[in-house]
C-alpha cells in the first residue's frame, strides 16, 4: 500500500492506496491544515488517525504528497518519512504524468489541478473538464491529445459566501445545503440558492463555452465534498467521482513511484 497525502488550504486529505496498480482506494482520513504546525506535531496527529483505521504505517511501500501549501510541503513529506521511512515522491509537472502542457508557466500549475487532470485522462473520455470544488473551485481542460490546456479558478462557493457574509452588515453565515426551490423566499433562501444554482450556471457555462471553442463534445467530471449538492442543479450531464484527485496519484506513483 502507498500513503497518499493531499495538502489544501483547509484540510489534509490521506489515503491508502491498495491494489492492483494502486488504484484501490483502501482509506481516506482528514485532518485541518494548520500551516504553523510542525513535523512533530503533524507526524503525531498521523499515526494517531492511522492507528484508528487501523493502518500500520511501517508496512507501506512508499509516500506520494500532493500540495498547494508550499510551506507545509517540506513539513508533511518528513512527517510521512519519520512514519513510514520512506522519502515522499513529490507530485510536479516535469514527473510523468501522462499529460503534456500547454500552459505559460506549467511550474505555478497546482499540484492537486496536476493530479485531477492525470485521472481524467486515463479514466474519461477526452476531451474533458475537472471542477474540483473547494476552498477554491477550479477547472481544468484537458485536449483529445491529454494536452493539458489550463482552465478556470473562482473561489469556492464556502469561501464566496464568508467573504460575502463578512463584507455586509445583514447577511448572516450560512453553510450551503441543497435547495428546494430555484427561488430564494428569505435570505438564507437566497444566499444559498444564489450560491447554488450560480455555481451550476457558471459550471454550465464554462463547459458550453469550452466545448465551443474545442469544436467536439466535451466530458464534465466533479469532483469535492459540494459537487454532489451543485450537480442535480446543472443542466447538462456531469459525473461525479469523489476519488478522482487519488486516482490521479495512484497513477503518478505507478508512472514514477517504482
Amino acid at each position: 500500500m502507498v500513503l497518499a497525502v493531499d495538502i489544501g488550504n483547509s484540510n489534509i486529505c490521506i489515503g491508502g492506496l491498495d491494489g492492483a496498480d494502486h488504484r484501490t482506494i483502501a482509506f481516506t482520513t482528514r485532518m485541518v491544515t494548520r500551516p504553523r504546525c510542525t513535523e512533530d506535531e503533524y507526524a503525531a496527529e498521523m499515526k494517531f488517525l492511522l492507528q484508528r483505521l487501523p493502518v500500520d504505517p511501517t508496512a507501506c511501500e512508499g509516500v506520494i504528497v500532493c500540495s498547494v501549501v508550499p510551506r507545509l510541503t517540506g513539513v508533511l513529506a518528513a512527517a510521512c518519512k519519520r512514519l513510514t521511512g520512506r522519502e515522499a515522491l513529490i507530485v510536479n509537472y516535469t514527473l510523468d504524468t501522462g499529460l503534456t502542457f500547454a500552459v505559460d508557466e506549467p511550474a505555478k500549475v497546482g499540484r492537486d489541478r496536476i493530479a485531477d487532470a492525470a485521472a481524467a485522462a486515463e479514466h474519461y473520455p477526452l476531451p474533458c473538464m475537472t471542477v474540483d470544488l473547494g476552498t477554491a473551485t477550479t477547472y481544468n481542460v484537458i485536449s483529445d491529445k491529454k494536452v493539458f490546456l489550463g482552465g478556470f479558478i473562482v473561489p469556492g462557493v464556502q469561501t464566496s459566501l464568508r467573504a460575502i457574509s463578512a463584507g455586509t452588515a445583514q447577511l448572516p453565515p450560512i453553510a450551503p445545503e441543497p435547495p428546494e426551490h430555484l427561488i430564494g423566499a428569505n435570505t438564507v433562501a437566497a444566499l444559498n440558492n444564489g450560491a447554488m444554482f450560480g455555481t451550476a450556471a457558471m459550471l454550465d457555462g464554462l463547459a458550453d463555452r469550452v466545448e465551443a471553442e474545442l469544436g467536439q463534445p466535451l466530458t464534465v467530471v466533479a469532483t469535492g465534498g459540494l459537487a454532489p449538492y451543485i450537480m442535480p442543479c446543472c443542466k447538462r450531464k456531469i459525473i461525479y467521482d469523489a476519488d478522482l484527485l487519488f486516482k490521479g496519484l495512484a497513477l503518478i506513483w505507478e508512472r514514477n513511484g517504482k
